[in-house]
């Protein structure tokens, strides 16, 4: 085939999820804009097809699964065994909802910007090529290709099968038992929905503790989480299918091996960036052992004209996260100077007990020398608290001494995930603990719990 000529184009996005972002500042400043995906079935990328939206309507089903099990706890008496999940159903709503969404992206895409539906390589200094030998360069260039689960070497596992992210959302059966490898966030929030609905789940998870948290979050969750789940603590390193069922063998820090069963696996150990068939030699922009795309302080890669963010850049791999990288890759492109902080960049465990988080665990403020004061106040300490049933969970505060900044807020239990955003604004805002210390705080109200463990540090 003829080599076709080269199409110019003002911003190159790759990328049709998070790269989205770059691409709508691009398309407002009236930029022509070159958007390149291999999956135009899933433009809005993983969050809006594969993670944030479609998981959390599924553990939506599970909150009320959870409310119905606990109704006896405020004078509700159901029949339990009367209660029919619809594996099903749940599964369809969310895969309609998914496709609507991903549709509407793909309609904008094609309205506003010259969409590529293709993989692409770079095989010359910002010079792409397609699968079918289109060319494409621009003056400016973001790789925003995102990541994929990680599969780790467990000796067996292809020939076992196994389920991740992405294809456990095809289900249309609930599985009688699984096993979930991995215990950060995806294993427990997948890994809750299943419990919550009636699977066995087992968790098999290299520490003792689950996920990447403050030391006293992740004590109390993994206690919590465990009363719904199997825990076993070690390193998958082999799999294999037996009849009807399929088991993996653990081995732990001492070389003792243990082996459980279950109907079926979702490896939930990780993500792996989408770079290595892009090419990036070609145009001098650099990756790390683990494949993430390495940046500087503005989001700039080793090249002057090509910025990365997102999950490919191997940061804080979350979908807010990436709006705000983008945006600000975007404006440094155009003649911007600021830099990127994740200081107040908050997250979120869509688990039971929920998690909600922003700035330093207690450990990385030991670790970075920083004189600092804690402060900790359960739900069952507050009048709200005492309302919701006491449920298990707190509020951690850590400030600086001496100049009251806010280092880290760490809150586990009922709407930790949005209570945690009255801390991210004063982080923002200036960062003292008076902003929050000296608000009024409705009453009563879960937020009082924000408002106490800040009390606790004046």
């Amino acid at each position: 085939m003829p080599m076709q000529d080269t199409q110019h184009f003002d911003i190159v996005v790759i990328g049709g999820g998070s790269g989205l972002t770059a691409a709508y500042y691009a398309v407002k400043d009236g930029k022509s804009v070159a958007l390149i995906t291999d999956r135009p079935d899933a433009i809005g990328g993983t969050c809006v097809n594969f993670g944030c939206i479609p998981t959390k309507t599924l553990i939506q089903s599970a909150e009320v699964m959870q409310t119905i099990r606990s109704a006896a706890d405020f004078g509700i008496t159901l029949d339990q065994s009367s209660v029919n999940v619809d594996f099903g159903r749940i599964m369809r709503d969310m895969r309609r909802a998914r496709t609507d969404n991903a549709a509407g992206a793909r309609q904008w895409v094609e309205d506003t910007m010259t969409p590529f539906y293709s993989r692409v390589r770079f095989v010359g200094d910002k010079l792409l090529e397609t699968e079918d030998g289109r060319r494409i360069t621009g003056d400016k260039l973001f790789i925003a290709a995102g990541a994929r689960a990680d599969v780790p070497p467990i000796d067996g596992i292809e020939q076992a099968g196994y389920w991740t992210n992405e294809s456990v959302l095809e289900l249309e059966r609930r599985p009688a038992s699984l096993i979930v490898v991995g215990g950060g966030y995806i294993g427990a929030e997948l890994g809750y929905f299943f419990s919550a609905l009636g699977t066995d789940v087992t968790v098999i998870n290299g520490s003792p503790r689950l996920l990447a948290e403050d030391h006293d979050v992740r004590e109390l969750f993994t206690r919590e989480f465990g009363k719904q789940v199997a825990l076993v603590t070690g390193r998958a390193v082999q799999a294999r299918a037996e009849g009807g069922n399929k088991s993996v063998v653990v081995e732990d820090a001492d070389g003792r091996t243990t082996t459980v069963s279950a109907e079926h696996i979702l490896l939930a150990a990780g993500r792996q960036p989408n770079s290595d068939a892009l090419a990036l030699h070609q145009t001098g922009v650099d990756i790390d052992d683990k494949g993430a795309v390495q940046v500087d302080d503005t989001l700039r890669t080793r090249h002057p004209d090509i910025y990365a963010y997102g999950d490919i850049i191997g940061q804080a791999m979350f979908k807010h996260t990436s709006s705000y990288e983008g945006e600000l890759a975007y404006r440094n492109s155009q003649g911007g100077a600021e830099t990127v902080t994740y200081r107040a960049n908050p997250h979120a465990v869509f688990s039971h007990p929920q998690i909600g988080a922003v700035g330093l665990t207690e450990a990385q403020c030991r670790d970075q020398g920083l004189d600092y004061a804690t402060a900790r106040v359960d739900y069952a300490d507050i009048a709200k608290g005492k309302i919701v049933g006491a449920p298990p969970g707190f509020a951690k505060l850590i400030v600086e001494r001496g100049s009251d900044r806010i280092l880290g807020f760490h809150m586990i239990g009922p709407q930790a995930a949005d209570l945690v955003h009255e801390v991210v604004i004063a982080m923002n805002a200036g960062g003292t603990a008076g902003l929050v210390r000296d608000s009024i705080h409705t009453h009563p109200s879960l937020p009082e719990l924000v408002r106490a463990v800040f009390d606790g540090t004046a």
